[in-house]
């Protein structure tokens, strides 16, 4: 039996949504170099900036050690 973490299920969403986003981004790329224009253009240069943003975010988060777990609670002692 698999259990879903609270990161699961937002990475499931995360996925989906970069999906589609993939697919209106290549949509965009194909309207704009058939028909390009200065107003295109700078929505992909738009889009390419935010998409480097994603992407820094994404990469800093990978450069960072891994977390260490908390250490256990322990009750405080009584006298």
């Amino acid at each position: 039996m698999t259990t879903s973490t609270s990161f699961d299920v937002p990475l499931a969403a995360i996925s989906n949504s970069l999906t589609q986003l993939r697919d209106d981004v290549g949509a965009l790329v194909d309207a704009a170099s058939r028909h390009p224009t200065a107003q295109r253009r700078a929505v992909l240069v738009d889009v390419h900036h935010q998409l480097r943003l994603l992407g820094q975010r994404v990469n800093a988060a990978l450069g960072a050690p891994p977390a260490q777990d908390p250490p256990p609670h322990e009750p405080p002692e009584q006298a």
